[in-house]
């Protein structure tokens, strides 16, 4: 049992540091395009399913700790987040954090979700991984069905750091006529909560 717990461990591991390797989703191009200041996005839908997965890709001229304290600052998440009302902490300590997060959409539509967020932090790197927690009462015409993903910080230098982002969201049952809610929630809204980020890291 300890040998095959040991294996695991090690597979875990392995997989964890794959996905962190931002470079080895890069093309030439993009990895060129990134270092001249823009925003790479990968973006894919599975297949007869509105579940949507997004990679993104950005230099930002602020230290990695700066950037890792602005987003786990989730009282002031709102204030460059797009579409969050508000927050809600239920528990944070180092290792992470158990939130509920409310969104105020377009035409009115209002959802909310709670999420367990869990930090790692290295010499050269500064990781937290989310995924979404049962919210026990809660309508799921208010929720989505389910949301993962991490933040990625990647230590170039004191002044730069590499930032991967990654969210796979299932937004379950989408009423008629409202696909475009997908696409909101997903591409376009990583978009601006990218860009807000590092404007917002950049400020001196």
């Amino acid at each position: 049992m300890v040998t095959v717990n040991i294996w695991l461990l090690s597979l875990t591991l392995l997989l964890a540091s794959n996905a962190y390797a931002t470079d080895m989703t890069l093309s030439e191009k993009e990895a060129k395009q990134l270092d001249s200041g823009q925003l790479i996005i990968h973006a894919a839908s599975e297949k007869d399913s509105y579940v949507k997965e997004i990679h993104a890709f950005l230099l930002i001229q602020a230290p990695a700790e700066k950037i890792f304290a602005l987003i786990t600052d989730y009282a002031h998440l709102p204030a460059f987040m797009p579409n969050l009302a508000r927050t809600e902490v239920l528990h944070q300590d180092n290792a992470g954090a158990v939130v509920n997060y409310y969104l105020d959409l377009p035409f009115g539509v209002r959802k909310q979700y709670r999420l367990q967020l869990d930090y790692d932090k290295q010499p050269k790197s500064w990781h937290m991984t989310w995924h979404q927690l049962d919210w026990q009462g809660l309508d799921p015409e208010y929720s989505i069905a389910d949301t993962m993903g991490y933040w990625h910080l990647q230590v170039m230098d004191k002044q730069t750091t590499k930032l991967h982002y990654y969210t796979k969201t299932d937004p379950g049952h989408v009423p008629f006529g409202l696909g475009w809610l997908v696409d909101y929630l997903t591409k376009e809204t990583v978009v601006e909560l990218l860009e807000n980020t590092k404007a917002k890291a950049e400020e001196k």
